[in-house]
């Protein structure tokens, strides 16, 4: 309970500390380069709002030279959009000097509702700002003036748009606010403050890359050829390479840099049809965020979640929420990844710091109780050995030594003298009988010569002679090993096999030796009384499991595994797993 009530303080923690960045601005670099992607992914929809682009562009300037054209060139221009049916024209080019054809382009700009653009500029070769705008008579032509620098927050890269702006002494709208205005004959309304949107900037929904809105060449225009603009919007403005607004960064750059004429239009049919990206406030992020802290974030941080689940589950929520932006991304709504992203990874980190600490902590605690269990182990396998020979081999010698003297004794009396040499034969014998059963419980002759199938058919042939249990023994596959390989695996099953025997009280004992893909398995199984096995993710614990972890600590030092399978009542099976990595073939020196 404890450790679950950490883990969720742990994630509204990072939630918060993630929410916070996001609102600092420090994650939107990361954050825009997602919604790149995005954009990539998402189908360009069809073009549907009444726009329509005239370009300057290399066409018109190879037919009418190069820019500035004259005034009576634009106000032909004009003159030819108004006969087309054009509702409103914006015209996105700086009048800003007085030329003697200005009342041609005032008298045309008369005739239908235009807007002309403003802009900021460094005043000469100084460095003091000042507002550029067309010469009055123009501007007391056109229906409206707007700002062609449509975001107050980034010049060259466009991703918003601010729907008012203030130039120094004068509060304008945005150019595509002021074309707005012009065609629904009143002002374009910001969205209203909001607890789940964000309000203070509208984020452009771009409507695909470079070239998607519906465009003429001027040059067309100016040669008569027909156009139907009824009721559209027309906006001119610069597209040919050099010239002035032609090479803005936008989020969709499949088909290179945009013009600003372009970005206008944009911006227009998001104005129409209410079509702007809604991106959550700092506030529903941070709800969003704490929730992905509660779920599953708390998982993530909890140090029962092991290994490959801790993993398995950072993946679905990555995955996840990664789809989830992507689908909300194409129906208009900007869900943002990378602090998402960062409470998961965090929350992941976090967690698997701690189960690492934990597994260390119960690692070491084994190792410790391991080293005291081998130290008891040693010193009784050494009483033993010495009590043996003591108990067997040394009385025999002394009985033996008693002989001979007896022999020494007896020399003038042949007739006594056989009966000794026979008792001395025996002993003898018998010594070496004893010598050799010592040996072969430190290390099986058979083991040595022939290798673990045969030492281990051996033992379990002997093993079921002497408990009174049925024996079998299965192979499939099954090839020889390294040899200290199989040394390890000859201990680790005849330590299976005896426990089985003495403690299941089982029917049978069944050894099995297989070769399953890139493993060797080696089986112990039993019929017997079975148990509740302990998790094996960790070193099992506890006096009743000794053996399962001594058997743990001994197969994960090899590369290799233990697997118990065992139900109360219905026997067990013990697997001894080893990756054929590390199950090298036999040197030729056995």
């Amino acid at each position: 309970m404890a450790q679950r009530s950490r883990a969720l303080q742990l994630g509204l923690g990072l939630a918060a500390g993630w929410t916070l960045l996001a609102a600092t601005g420090a994650c939107e670099p990361l954050e825009r380069l997602t919604a790149r992607a995005r954009y990539l992914l998402r189908p360009v929809p069809t073009w549907k709002a009444p726009v329509t682009i005239v370009a300057l562009d290399e066409a018109s300037l190879a037919a009418h030279g190069r820019m500035p054209w004259p005034r009576a060139k634009f106000a032909e221009l004009v003159d030819r959009i108004r006969d087309s049916g054009a509702a409103v024209v914006g015209v996105d080019v700086a009048f800003d000097e007085p030329t003697a054809d200005d009342p041609l382009l005032q008298q045309a700009l008369a005739t239908l509702p235009t807007v002309l653009p403003a802009f900021l500029a460094f005043a000469g070769t100084g460095d003091r700002l000042t507002v550029v705008e067309p010469v009055p008579s123009l501007t007391k032509a056109a229906v409206a003036l707007g700002s062609v620098q449509l975001s107050i927050h980034q010049q060259y890269e466009q991703w918003e748009l601010t729907p008012y702006q203030d130039l120094i002494d004068r509060r304008l709208p945005a150019f595509p606010v002021a074309v707005v205005g012009a065609y629904l004959g009143n002002a374009w309304a910001p969205p209203r403050p909001s607890l789940i949107w964000q309000t203070k900037t509208s984020y452009l929904d771009f409507r695909g890359p470079a070239r998607s809105v519906p465009t003429v060449s001027a040059a067309d225009v100016l040669a008569g050829k027909p156009m139907n603009f009824s009721h559209n919007i027309v906006l001119v403005g610069a597209t040919a390479a050099g010239l002035p607004d032609t090479n803005f960064v936008v989020p969709d750059m499949r088909r290179g840099p945009m013009a600003g004429v372009e970005i206008s239009a944009h911006a227009i049919d998001n104005l129409l049809n209410d079509r702007f990206l809604r991106r959550f406030s700092v506030h529903a992020l941070g709800l969003l965020l704490l929730l992905l802290a509660w779920f599953p974030g708390r998982e993530l941080l909890a140090e029962a979640v092991l290994g490959r689940r801790r993993h398995q589950l950072l993946a679905g929520a990555l995955v996840g929420w990664l789809v989830l932006a992507v689908v909300a991304f194409w129906a208009g709504v900007w869900l943002d990844v990378v602090p998402a992203f960062g409470v998961l990874i965090s929350c992941y980190l976090v967690g698997l710091a701690a189960e690492r600490g934990a597994l260390l902590k119960s690692r070491n605690q084994l190792l410790e109780r391991y080293a005291s269990d081998l130290a008891t182990e040693s010193r009784r396998q050494r009483e033993r050995l010495e009590g043996e020979l003591h108990d067997g081999v040394q009385q025999l010698l002394v009985a033996l030594g008693r002989e001979l003297r007896q022999v020494r004794r007896a020399m003038p009396s042949p007739e006594k003298l056989e009966p000794r040499v026979e008792r001395m034969e025996d002993i003898s014998e018998q010594i070496v009988a004893e010598i050799q059963r010592v040996r072969r419980d430190l290390m099986p002759p058979a083991l040595r010569r022939e290798g673990f199938e045969r030492a281990a058919a051996a033992y379990l042939e002997e093993l079921g002679a002497r408990e009174g249990v049925a024996t079998v023994l299965e192979r499939d596959g099954w090839e020889p090993l390294a040899q200290e390989l199989e040394v390890e695996l000859y201990w680790l099953v005849r330590e299976a096999l005896t426990n089985a025997a003495k403690h299941a009280q089982a029917h049978t004992l069944t050894l099995r030796l297989l070769r399953v893909g890139a493993e060797a398995r080696v089986e112990v199984s039993d019929d017997g009384l079975g148990f509740t096995p302990p998790d094996l993710s960790v070193p099992p614990a506890g006096v009743e499991h000794s053996g399962l972890h001594r058997m743990w600590l001994r197969m994960r030092g090899r590369g290799g595994d233990l697997e118990v399978r065992s139900t109360p009542g219905q026997g067990t099976t013990l697997c001894f797993r080893l990756p054929l990595g590390v199950a090298l073939e036999r040197s030729p020196s056995w």
